[in-house]
């Protein structure tokens, strides 16, 4: 019996330990299952062939030593030195922006002054009726003359505008839904805003890189410099744009931080039409708060609930994510019970209280936003309990409907608490009415008359580019705006705090990457900047949600919000290093806090980077350095690769002292330059014009006078640089001295105000102060390079005929294009083959103009520091499946490093295109010979072995089966990638993606229902009755009605309101200001009432297969995971020797049989040879690369969000919360007339009348 146990045990270890994959070193033995010398040699073989053809067709050797035999010179960078230079060239291209918003203010606010108090205000003025409505400009009949009401404007196409026809001396006037221009504030704000067409067309002169300019009345018309017509030539959209008064330009420069606690009536007592125009009423004020507010959104009945359950007991961001959170979990709501109005209001100011008290949230404004159908009373001793005398917290009341007795309660709420009463009847005015509360807010600021607070919006998705690109009419630019507040400042019979607007310009992106050249940064060097609240301007990895194309058609921006943290992804699989994984994250969070402080420095630490749309990843160690853009709330930083990024080549071509004639090196078509680079540009459209007029070049009216292509801009500035007193302009123009306040004292009075814009007319300094602007160190970069790259289309057409060269002894491969990118942005091409015209493929020149940008020049340079003497192979993804075997194209690029003094940095990057049918073809050539002497069983023409061609990433560039090119291999056979991962030949990457696009449609908060919607007849009658009784109640005299008048007033004159406790300035930074304030709530609660009862969000199931993404109506953020895989070239050259490394597939099949398989490294390249016997029919899983939703919580409930919900921001400068003699004015809101009540009321006003007639009298 022993001997059986002990045979049973051997025999179970044994079990295990064949069921195991097995890799040794392989050593020679011809009579192993696979020829592991023979593919030694193959691949060895192929590598060298392609290695010396590459190297003799893109004559790189040439090009380097062209570089050589000129002055060169390989100079180190100095991170912080070339940072200081940057963020100056940056602060001076935003200073232009601010200085030109602030100009406008100015003008804005006397001319309202002076038209307003002056005879204009009583007197019908031309100028009321010259506004161009953007409706009806140019709109014609069907016979050609202009329609009734419609107005002419000349107008012309122009690039940076959005490639939209404008008129650049004059304004247009866009409209949103429910505005009227004949009423009497915003005929009254057309007349005087009309002064600021001169101040438009000055500010534009001054600085020709300004965008669009905003004039947004607060009585809700939009006046926008340049004109044009609206919609856009081209939308879908109406005659009417969203509402700009709800947009982030707009309410935040109006007010100043703010805490918002929103509370909702969630009772049974709330009707279904009812709630549904309550939650309408909620989501459009959630639509205007920003990053630097907090808000938090209760629902009451009998018990108070936080829909969003991680946001229990707390006040969180107003961030887009956290907005959409709490919007998703409202809709799930189910109305219950009635209304507890003492535990809702109790929580909220508890919640406020805490935060003000803890230097959490906002430490600026705070306030109550009251949603409700009905309220009995007015709730005055909990208000006076928690509120009185000071009034630190704000009460807004929203009544939904018509409950005329409830008006009075929430009026009175309103107006004793420093806040606003609307009434809402329906979706319009929801949607209109919530900015009230803003324009109240900003009292305190209008009052002082001291501070106007300059805002920068989040970047949001704009119109189309601007950019000389080919491709910049199908591209959308991204835009950030700047703007401030405009005061009333006249002088009124009563107190009152009017904001008249807020005025405004776009800065596109691109603009300021223009100020941040690309050569600086060189090859795998980049820049990004953060705001004060750690959310990046731009990253290149920074991917915008789709608009659904919401602002083309209605002028609405889709805020874009993504942390640094969510785009600089550390390597956080460093073997079993759990310091090295820690230290990285760290250092992530230290550079993110250092820049919100912010403060200069420099860090190091490595960093995953993915390409070619996730389906690749590298790791690269980045050197960061950053430091704050002055009198903005940004940080820039700028990233360099660490291996190769601190040295750039200097190589320049002086123009003036050439002895040929320059152009000569620009010859031909076959070139091209960055599209957005600047080499050299005029600084204005009239600066252009001039000089076309003095070299007899004509240009059209009708057009914008631009160039073609920003080669032809090229040649332009060479041949002018070729003649006599030519002079470079490197230095751009500095903006003009800070603005200045130009009002004494602060009521307003202002000398000389009829005279506003005069002294803006003549500024001192603009951008014009020279006619162009040349990067000098790029241009004759760009001029090296060209002499260095002339003439390397000699002689090497005639090298991809595809035959036999006996001489170098391996077959040519049939290359279609060769071309050269260089550090300058110039890209040169020579097509071998002829190009079909009517072929649908575009020319390689059209998808690879931004030469530097693209994944075969970025992973050249990486694969210099890996293996110098190679070339990186590519092929596009899932191309076995062409038609014709010839259409797919291999693409193999190598980088070019130039040496002088023991130092390297990269020149350019040269590459071939050649058809993957002659590569498969010469492949096959050598694998089906035995390179041996004593021969070989099986070569890779043998039925049972698999041979293929891997890259570094896992695709495969060469299978038996034509259909496996450019497919994951790991889709193909995942057992053995599974072991090739096991013996650390390949690495498995996690890369996370943080900007994922999933469907809205499985809304994690529905699995608790949808809004409970009881059948209530009787309750509706009940409801109803009480209405037209109220309404009959209102018709009675004034000495009986029971209830304020609007025109509300303060009873309580003897109450003596002192100052609040809050500071108009802050620190620059707090350590505590993120402190946890949950723990401790629960001591301010005096009720037993509040409850969290709200259904958690359930657990999601990650999706499988090909994600699709969804329409922008229906997308939603999500977090996604992919696994990438990396190949580990040292482990295949252990030791300097190329051997290969033998596995087995053991106990894969019943009968016992084995998979043995062998790798190989390809030298001069990114590529491996495997070789597999296939006799054995093992079973094979298959792994995916296509990214996953992560599992679990998803949404801001998750882990990483509510840890990302912690990190620390800087608040803006300044709050403006508090204005001693504010209690003095008396508007705090009006409801609706009955003029404007519906038809039933009005009918139900008869009846009463009748009925109580009949009564009197019977």
């Amino acid at each position: 019996m022993e001997g059986k146990h002990l045979s049973c045990f051997v025999a179970i270890v044994l079990g295990v330990l064949i069921f195991k994959m097995h890799i040794y070193e392989a050593f020679g033995d011809q009579d192993e299952d696979i020829p592991h010398n023979e593919v030694r040699n193959w691949a060895l073989k192929f590598g060298v062939d392609l290695w010396e053809f590459g190297r003799q067709f893109t004559k790189m050797n040439e090009i380097k030593n062209r570089f050589k035999d000129n002055d060169i010179e390989v100079k180190r960078k100095d991170g912080i030195i070339l940072l200081r230079e940057l963020a100056a060239e940056v602060k001076n291209f935003m200073d232009f922006k601010r200085n030109a918003v602030m100009r406008l203010m100015d003008s804005a606010e006397q001319a309202a002054l002076s038209e307003l108090d002056g005879q204009g205000a009583n007197a019908e003025s031309p100028l009321s009726q010259q506004h161009y409505d953007a409706r009806r400009i140019n709109e014609y009949n069907a016979d050609g003359k202009l329609a009734d009401g419609a107005r002419h404007m000349d107008i012309r196409f122009m690039r940076r505008f959005e490639r939209l026809p404008v008129n650049l001396s004059l304004s247009s006037i866009l409209v949103p839904h429910g505005v009227d221009l004949d009423e009497a504030d915003v005929k009254s704000a057309l007349q005087w805003s009309a002064h600021l067409d001169p101040l438009f067309q000055n500010n534009l002169e001054q600085d020709p890189a300004l965008s669009w300019q905003y004039f947004g009345s607060s009585s809700g018309f939009l006046r926008r410099f340049p004109g044009t017509a609206w919609p856009p030539e081209g939308s879908k959209g109406s005659k009417l744009i969203h509402d700009f008064r709800t947009h982030n330009w707009f309410v935040q420069a109006a007010s100043s931080p703010k805490d918002i606690m929103i509370l909702l009536d969630a009772s049974s007592s709330m009707s279904e039409k009812s709630f549904d125009l309550a939650m309408a009423t909620a989501f459009n004020i959630l639509d205007t708060l920003g990053e630097d507010d907090y808000v938090n959104l209760i629902t009451f009945s009998e018990v108070v609930k936080t829909p969003v359950p991680c946001f229990k007991d707390r006040m969180v961001r107003a961030t887009p994510d956290n907005v959409q959170e709490i919007k998703s979990a409202v809709k799930a709501i189910k109305l219950q019970d009635t209304a507890n109005f003492t535990a809702g209001l109790e929580y909220a100011f508890s919640l406020l209280h805490k935060y003000n008290q803890s230097g959490a949230g906002s430490q600026c404004n705070q306030a109550i936003m009251l949603i409700t159908e009905s309220t009995s009373e007015s709730h005055k001793e909990i208000i006076k309990q928690y509120n009185w005398p000071h009034m630190p917290v704000r009460i807004f009341t929203y009544l939904i409907g018509k409950d005329s007795g409830s008006r009075s309660n929430l009026h009175e709420m309103a107006c004793s608490n420093k806040g606003f009463f609307v009434q809402i009847n329906d979706y319009e005015e929801a949607r209109r009415k919530v900015i009230d509360y803003a324009l109240v807010m900003a009292r305190p600021m209008i009052m002082y008359q001291a501070d106007h607070p300059v805002h920068w919006s989040p970047v949001f998705l704009a119109g189309k580019s601007g950019g000389l690109g080919r491709d910049s009419e199908y591209q959308r630019r991204l835009v950030t705006t700047v703007s401030t507040p405009v005061f009333d400042r006249r002088n009124h019979s009563v107190r009152v705090a009017n904001l008249l607007g807020v005025v405004g310009t776009d800065v596109p992106i691109e603009e300021i990457r223009k100020v941040i050249p690309q050569h600086k940064l060189g090859p795998n060097g980049y820049s990004f900047i953060v705001d004060n609240n750690g959310r990046v301007l731009y990253h290149p990895d920074l991917r915008p949600l789709s608009d659904g194309n919401q602002y083309i058609d209605q002028l609405k921006p889709k805020y874009a919000s993504v942390d640094v943290t969510e785009l600089e992804l550390p390597e956080t699989e460093v073997g079993n290093d759990h310091e090295v994984v820690e230290m990285n994250k760290n250092l992530l969070n230290e550079m993110r806090g250092d820049m919100i402080r912010p403060k200069e420095g420099e860090t190091e630490f490595t960093v995953l980077n993915h390409y070619d749309e996730a389906k690749r990843v590298s790791t690269r160690t980045h050197r960061y350095f950053y430091g704050p853009i002055e009198d903005t709330p940004f940080t820039l930083a700028i990233v360099l690769p660490e291996k190769y990024g601190s040295h750039e080549l200097v190589s320049q071509q002086e123009i003036r002292h050439s002895r040929n004639n320059i152009t000569e090196y620009f010859k031909g078509d076959n070139w091209r330059v960055h599209p957005d680079w600047v080499y050299c540009e005029y600084n204005s459209v009239s600066d252009l014009e001039k000089e076309r007029e003095n070299s007899g070049e004509y240009s059209s009216r009708d057009q914008e006078p631009s160039f073609g292509s920003p080669e032809e801009q090229v040649l332009h500035f060479l041949s002018r640089a070729g003649r006599p007193g030519w002079k470079w302009m490197s230095v751009r123009p500095k903006s003009p001295q800070p603005h200045h306040n130009m009002h004494s004292g602060s009521n307003g009075n202002s000398p000389s105000s009829s005279h506003y814009g005069s002294q803006h007319l003549n500024a001192q300094s603009s951008r014009k102060a020279e006619p162009y602007y040349c990067d000098r160190t790029l241009f004759q970069s760009l001029v090296r390079d060209a002499m260095v790259t002339d003439g390397l289309d000699r002689n090497t057409t005639s090298t991809s005929n595809g035959k036999e060269d006996k001489q170098q002894g391996y077959q040519k491969f049939v290359v279609a294009t060769s071309f050269v990118a260089t550090r300058s942005g110039l890209l040169r091409w020579i097509d071998h083959i002829k190009r079909p015209e009517d072929s649908p493929e575009p020319h390689f020149s059209e998808d690879n103009v931004r030469a530097m940008d693209t994944s075969w020049y970025k992973r050249a340079i990486d694969q210099h520091t890996v293996e110098p003497d190679s070339f990186v192979y590519s092929v596009p993804f899932g191309s076995g499946y062409a038609i014709k075997s010839n259409a797919t194209l291999v693409t193999a690029s190598h980088a070019i490093f130039v040496e002088h003094r023991g130092h390297k940095a990269p020149a350019g990057v040269v590459g071939l295109q050649f058809q993957h049918d002659s590569l498969a073809k010469h492949f096959i050539n050598i694998t089906s010979a035995c390179t041996g002497v004593t021969g070989c069983k099986r070569t890779c023409a043998s039925d049972n072995l698999d041979c293929y061609v891997l890259d570094n990433s896992g695709f495969v560039i060469i299978s038996e089966e034509m259909e496996h090119t450019g497919k994951f291999f790991g889709q193909i056979d995942g057992t053995i990638m599974d072991s090739l991962v096991q013996d650390r030949i390949y690495k498995r990457v996690t890369v996370n993606d943080y900007q994922g696009i999933c469907s809205d449609s499985d809304n994690p908060y529905t699995a608790a229902g949808g809004i409970l919607k009881p059948n209530r007849l009787g309750s509706w009658f009940l409801q109803h009755l009480v209405a037209l009784s109220a309404a009959w109640v209102s018709l009675l005299p004034a000495s009986l009605r029971a209830w304020p008048q609007d025109e509300y007033t303060y009873e309580n004159e003897d109450v003596v309101f002192v100052e609040n406790n809050y500071s108009d300035e802050y620190e620059p930074f707090e350590n505590d200001y993120n402190l946890p304030v949950d723990q401790e709530m629960d001591e301010f609660f005096t009720t037993a009432d509040v409850e969290h009862t709200t259904p958690p969000p359930k657990q999601h199931k990650p999706h499988a297969g090909p994600r699709f993404a969804p329409d922008p109506q229906n997308a939603r953020r999500c977090d996604l995971r992919t696994d990438l895989y990396m190949l580990q070239p040292e482990r295949l050259n252990q030791g300097g020797q190329n051997n290969p490394l033998k596995g087995k597939l053991t106990n894969c099949h019943v009968s016992g049989c084995e998979r043995p398989f062998s790798v190989q490294k390809i030298p001069h390249s990114n590529l491996i040879l495997l070789v597999v016997d296939t006799l054995c029919p093992c079973g094979s899983k298959q792994l995916d690369i296509e990214p996953m939703e992560e599992a679990g919580v998803v949404g801001a409930c998750s882990t990483r969000r509510q840890s990302q919900e912690q990190e620390s921001r800087r608040r803006p400068k300044k709050c403006i919360n508090y204005h001693p003699e504010e209690i003095e004015i008396q508007q705090c809101g009006r409801g609706s007339t009955l003029l404007k009540t519906s038809a039933t009321v009005v009918v139900g006003h008869l009846l009463m009348v009748i009925v109580t007639f009949v009564l009197t009298n019977a």
